[in-house]
């Protein structure tokens, strides 16, 4: 009754968070399955040669004075004493029966209290709940709710459990029950934190009686250092994803027994999940030493190989796992995967063409990598349709709608491509200037300048203060000549951004093509201000003071862009020029000599206006 008040109180103190009704049926419900079935529960503690505990567990009684429990509990007792729900000495006499294969022994003991009936495992399903009946550290029978997490495949006609349990190690042995009170597993403890269920129906083929042995007659064992025992334990923590655990116990199960393929391939698996992968090779090549024709085993070497990023040495063992098994579907993505990473992209298409030609569940990431291939290959037709594939698995996947975009602008599709970065922009309203950003790109790559101009202005919308965006719809405006609207946008920049030198560059080259020089000296001034090691700021100076027959001031500006860079050929041509107009026709033939060395074409020009 401890139990059922101390469950109470847990009642009152949650009662503001959840109905009390609730709350009370569920510990009312623990209680009942307990007071229902505690007589067919029993409390064992093992006793080592010098009559010292040395092991704590459970057995419950499943016919006349026979209880099932933990083989490992049991074989290395020199005795053995259980104890009922009243906390009565029970007598446990012996073992009658065992199968060290799953952990299982059937003892004797000297009560003929009812047995617990047994269940159907196989109603066990996810999500299940279910009660453990057993024996806590101090020796009372106590219970304790779960739920099924998991069914974990131990062959392929046998199954363990993994259930969601807040119990003790002295649970070992213990039964799982179902509602109505019928036994559908019992619970194996490998340590204080690993356990696992294993289901009824596989006790249910052990003979219960046989010859009775007597402790004092028995032959003592540590059973996880049997070859069954560890064999056993290191399948099920393997399942468990225990790989520390299970790794020490298939070590032990490959020292005795060497030749074991089934070992060496759990191994295999436990050191690719421990990323231990020069150890799984090893187990992989083993596996293919005891036969050349596993398949899998050829295909887990290169597997292993592709995630070292060996990538060539992987190509061989999985063509050899093709060779071994025709429906190898998976090998063939893995060499699509080696042959991409290496760039040998037409290889790499093949491969995955291939993979869906064997028409796989999941197809997504083959035609995506495809589609990348293909891209690499220029063939952009082609990878559209890789592409339109993977987008109808996931229509709303950004990167495959981005590359997809990609492919359409690449082949020519800019109205495909456009739809598709505008509907990005939708789908990641904090990236759409970027998306809109591609667009200008990809329509003043094209010469579309209309509707660049419309994406530049989508982004001042999105961004008014984004001065990079009102700089690009100035340059474009400059693009269709429209020098008047490109001055005001560049303005806007530097509204935004005072420093922006390009922008005056920009102001100033505007100029310059409405042959209005004086401002465009001024805007190139105000960039040579900004950026006094930039060549073309103090040129275009010189230039446009050439354009006002301004000898004079277009000879410094002009001399300081050949300073900044001697093989600016045309401001040595058009130094020169000055120099003549100046009437120096002395500096133009040393400018001439130097011009000569950087560009003949001017150079001969040049040499047509000194006398």
């Amino acid at each position: 009754m401890r139990i059922t008040k101390e469950k109470n109180l847990i009642s009152l103190f949650l009662l503001f968070l959840l109905p009390f009704s609730l709350l009370f049926s569920q510990s009312e419900e623990i209680a009942q399955i307990l007071e229902s079935n505690k007589g067919g529960i029993i409390s064992i503690t093992i006793y080592g040669e010098n009559e010292e505990e040395i092991a704590q567990g459970t057995g419950f009684i499943i016919d006349k004075q026979v209880i099932a429990t933990s083989y490992h509990l049991v074989s290395k007792a020199f005795k053995a004493e259980g104890r009922n729900y009243k906390g009565d000495k029970v007598k446990v006499e012996g073992i009658l029966a065992f199968d060290k294969n799953i952990d299982i022994a059937f003892c004797k003991i000297n009560k003929k209290n009812p047995a617990l009936p047994l269940g159907d495992s196989d109603e066990l399903e996810m999500g299940k709940k279910v009660f453990a009946l057993g024996s806590n550290e101090a020796s009372e029978i106590t219970a304790s709710e779960g739920t099924v997490r998991n069914f974990l495949n131990l062959t392929t006609t046998q199954r363990v459990v993994d259930v969601e349990l807040s119990i003790a190690q002295s649970y070992n042995g213990a039964p799982i029950l179902d509602s109505s009170g019928k036994v559908l597993g019992i619970i194996i403890f490998f340590d204080r934190r690993t356990k696992s269920v294993l289901p009824i129906n596989t006790l249910k083929s052990i003979q219960r009686k046989g010859v009775l042995t007597k402790f004092k007659n028995w032959k003592q064992e540590d059973y996880f250092s049997t070859l069954e025992g560890a064999y056993f334990a290191g399948r099920i923590c393997a399942l468990l994803d225990e790989t520390g655990k299970a790794e020490i116990y298939l070590k032990d199960v490959a020292k005795k027994s060497p030749d074991n393929i089934e070992v060496q391939s759990l191994l295999a698996s436990i050191y690719n999940k421990q990323r231990n992968y020069q150890s799984a090779i090893s187990a992989y090549k083993k596996i293919i030493e005891l036969d050349p024709n596993r398949d899998d085993a050829h295909f887990g070497v290169g597997a292993v190989y592709f995630k070292m990023r060996r990538f060539k040495e992987a190509i061989s063992p999985l063509e050899k796992s093709i060779q071994l098994n025709l429906d190898n579907i998976e090998a063939y993505f893995y060499i699509g995967n080696s042959y991409e990473e290496l760039r040998d992209f037409a290889k790499a298409a093949d491969a995955y063409e291939k993979f869906l030609e064997l028409n796989p569940e999941d197809t997504l990431q083959a035609h995506f990598q495809l589609g990348l291939c293909l891209m690499e290959l220029e063939r952009h037709e082609d990878a559209i349709k890789a592409f339109e594939e993977a987008a109808k698995e996931n229509p709303q996947d950004l990167k495959i709608n981005y590359k997809l975009a990609q492919a359409y602008e690449r082949a020519g599709q800019y109205e495909n491509a456009d739809k598709l970065y505008q509907m990005l922009a939708e789908l990641s309203p904090e990236e759409a200037s970027t998306y809109y950003r591609t667009i200008l790109m990809m329509y003043d790559k094209a010469g579309i300048t209309d509707k660049a101009i419309e994406a530049a202005k989508k982004i001042l919308e999105l961004n008014p203060q984004d001065a990079d965006a009102a700089y690009n719809l100035g340059y474009m405006y400059s693009k269709q000549n429209k020098y008047n609207e490109a001055i005001d946008s560049f303005r806007k920049a530097l509204e935004i951004r005072p420093n922006f030198e390009y922008a005056y560059a920009n102001i100033g080259n505007s100029y310059y093509q409405m042959k209005n020089y004086t401002k465009s000296i001024e805007a190139y001034k105000k960039f040579a201000e900004l950026a006094p090691d930039s060549p073309e700021a103090w040129y275009w100076i010189g230039v446009n003071y050439m354009q006002l027959k301004s000898w004079n001031n277009a000879l410094e500006p002009l001399k300081r862009t050949v300073e900044l860079r001697p093989d600016h050929a045309y401001a040595l041509y058009n130094l020169a020029i000055t120099y003549l107009n100046l009437h120096d026709n002395y500096s133009a033939k040393d400018i001439h000599k130097k011009l000569a060395t950087i560009d003949s074409n001017l150079a001969g020009k040049l040499k047509k206006h000194i006398r």
